[in-house]
């Protein structure tokens, strides 16, 4: 099996926790988003380079062609093994969770600094450099 390169010598055996789906010939076990508690035992047979690829862009007439190549480096694995329920629970993927949202007490604590006065808002610089430097240059009348 060809997978997208890993960081493995060749001859090691790795373990894959991402698993999508699994399947026994009777059952079938879909992941929402991995299996639970399901590793791949591979060992990794070496790593090489796909065939390659030619992208070339051409417009008649008007002397235009740009070619670009491109070779895609892969691992190739050698499944051993599928376990499911074999995974110890401290090596399980972490997933990804949003932020905590704060308490309303923590909301109340912080002091709201954030409040613009109109005599502040005046007195601040202008948002973009163009405006900050028309602010610096004195006016001048023309007539």
């Amino acid at each position: 099996m060809r997978v997208a390169t890993l960081d493995a010598e060749p001859g090691s055996q790795i373990e894959i926790r991402d698993v999508l789906l699994v399947a026994d010939g009777e059952s079938i076990m879909v992941g929402d988003p991995t299996v639970a508690d399901a590793v791949v035992v591979a060992d990794v047979v070496g790593h090489g380079r796909g065939k390659k690829v030619i992208n070339f862009k051409f417009k008649a007439k008007t002397r235009y062609r740009r070619k670009r190549g491109h070779r895609q480096a892969f691992t190739t694995l050698a499944v051993k093994e599928v376990r499911i329920g074999a995974a110890p629970a401290a090596a399980a993927p972490r997933r990804r969770t949003r932020a905590a949202t704060p308490s309303p007490e923590a909301a109340i604590e912080t002091p709201d600094t954030a409040v613009e006065t109109p005599a502040a808002a005046a007195e601040a610089p202008a948002a973009t450099p163009r405006r900050r430097r028309a602010a610096a240059e004195p006016k001048t009348e023309q007539g």
